[in-house]
């Protein structure tokens, strides 16, 4: 089976992107498991489908897994559509599990998300009992849904090797569907360096609902600014936190690829 593909990557969170036709005969759970494997596949971050009539971006993790939404990859997903002529607009709609998010095109691959406001549901985040501010060693965590289950945790160095601990925090007994894991460090009131631990992904270079999360707690807990310039390793997000808590992301999205994959 040939199975037409893109890939795309915002701030080095790659993704491969199909349209719904392309996999209707696939064995999806086998199929992103392979496609995505960076050795004997394509190699990506995360799967994306593209449904039509009403626009759906429909997101799995690189094991398989369904997710409800991906920050950067909204933002690929968006450019996508864009490219496929799927959309012609420079604003417009996706639904996504984590609900419809309004996309604004701004030109020179860049996009505007609003991502709506974090929610403190512990049901949505899968845990029996409030995680906010609660000491877990010699670290404080803070866990809260922004369109997925994000902790955050505030550290010397973001960028230092946090697989070991990431792992170890995503998989804790009292997430009970994991949780995702962002190292934020405070560069000044204005600007933060972020890395997190994407369950069912692993580290990866960026994460866009990640860097939500953590704008949002660095700027309710430790007064950074509503306005927020967030470094990853292979790029940046600007972020702003609204007077009803509603954040906008700004950042990139490009096309890196095009082909067929030869699925068996």
């Amino acid at each position: 089976m040939k199975i037409p593909f893109a890939k795309y990557h915002g701030c080095g969170n790659d993704f491969i992107l199909v349209k719904e036709d392309a996999v209707k005969k696939a064995d999806l759970p086998s199929l992103i498991v392979s496609i995505c494997d960076r050795h004997c596949g394509i190699g990506a971050d995360g799967f994306m489908i593209a449904k039509t009539d009403p626009l759906e971006m429909i997101y799995y993790n690189q094991d398989g897994s369904r997710a409800p939404m991906c920050g950067n990859g909204i933002r690929c997903f968006s450019k996508f559509c864009l490219d496929e002529g799927i959309v012609t607009k420079e604003s417009f709609a996706i639904k996504t599990l984590a609900g419809t998010k309004v996309i604004e095109s701004c030109g020179h691959d860049w996009f505007r998300v609003n991502m709506e406001k974090p929610l403190f549901d512990t049901r949505l985040c899968k845990i029996d009992q409030p995680i906010w501010n609660m000491k877990y060693k010699d670290m404080h965590l803070y866990t809260l849904f922004m369109s997925t289950i994000h902790t955050v945790v505030f550290v010397e160095n973001a960028f230092a090797d946090i697989e070991s601990i990431g792992r170890e925090i995503c998989e804790h007994e009292m997430f009970h569907e994991q949780t995702n894991v962002n190292f934020v460090q405070i560069v000044d009131d204005h600007t933060l360096k972020v890395q997190t631990y994407e369950r069912g992904c692993g580290v990866t270079l960026a994460c866009g609902t990640g860097v939500c999360a953590s704008a949002y707690v660095a700027y309710k807990e430790k007064g950074c600014a509503s306005r927020l310039h967030v470094e990853m390793k292979k790029g940046a997000l600007d972020i702003e936190i609204l007077a009803d808590d509603t954040l906008i992301m700004q950042g990139p999205a490009e096309k890196i690829a095009k082909g067929e994959y030869y699925y068996d």
